[in-house]
């Protein structure tokens, strides 16, 4: 009777403890709405001036999008050899496609001003990143690591800067930025490159500010380009 109960016992916590991996992998974080500096002095052109946005609260994913998750809704997705593995971030996905998995679930992918202020933190901390906290500077064959695998930031958000960069909502355009409304600015309506956060794990740290910005083609897919999805409080 002893053993019967014994493994009934280990049998409830293993299902206890997929519950909360289950529940881990496809939670939330509430973004406090506030104020905070965007841009950064130490960039380009593109990241000046630095200047005052307000954001209202907004939920973030805490980890990038995996391939696994991905896959749920397309499964028949073909896995970069960069990013292999089921808790590796799901890379090769262009905009359309970041944009229509969010939607899917009732999500959206975040603007560039939410992105920034989730990955500043609670304290406005600018990169130089924390090197504990971040995969970057190395070579392109090492590739990506699993979404969860960072120390979380002061949000409990992962992998914010570095493992991959991550597509956002908004058109790039510097005269946009550099006049941009104070307060939930949505990036201009039209263009011809989307603004992409956050490095990847082979960039130089430079690339990791909480600040810079860089842009691509939207139809362009890289090994090293993931996303992950915002919603509305």
């Amino acid at each position: 009777m002893k053993q019967v109960m014994l493994i009934f016992t280990v049998c409830l916590a293993y299902l206890f403890l997929l519950a909360v991996n289950k529940t881990e992998a496809n939670s939330q974080i509430l973004i406090p709405s506030g104020e905070f500096n965007m841009g950064t002095e130490k960039g380009t052109q593109a990241e000046r001036p630095l200047h005052p946005v307000w954001v209202d609260a907004f939920f973030m994913d805490r980890f990038e999008v995996s391939n696994k998750d991905y896959e749920k809704l397309n499964p028949n997705f073909q896995r970069s050899q960069a990013s292999p593995c089921d808790d590796c971030p799901v890379t090769r996905v262009n905009w359309e496609e970041a944009k229509t998995y969010c939607q899917r679930l009732e999500k959206r992918l975040p603007t560039e001003a939410e992105w920034e202020k989730a990955r500043r933190g609670p304290n406005e901390i600018d990169a130089e990143s924390d090197k504990k906290k971040s995969r970057y500077g190395l070579s392109f064959e090492a590739g990506t690591a699993p979404v969860q695998s960072s120390i979380k930031n002061g949000y409990g958000l992962h992998h914010m800067e570095g493992n991959v960069w991550e597509w956002t909502n908004d058109w790039f355009d510097a005269k946009y930025y550099q006049n941009s409304p104070k307060k939930n600015p949505r990036g201009p309506s039209e263009g011809s490159r989307r603004s992409v956060r956050g490095g990847s794990w082979y960039n130089d740290i430079w690339y990791l500010q909480a600040g810079m910005r860089f842009r691509l083609a939207p139809d362009v897919k890289l090994n090293s380009l993931g996303f992950r999805c915002a919603k509305n409080s």
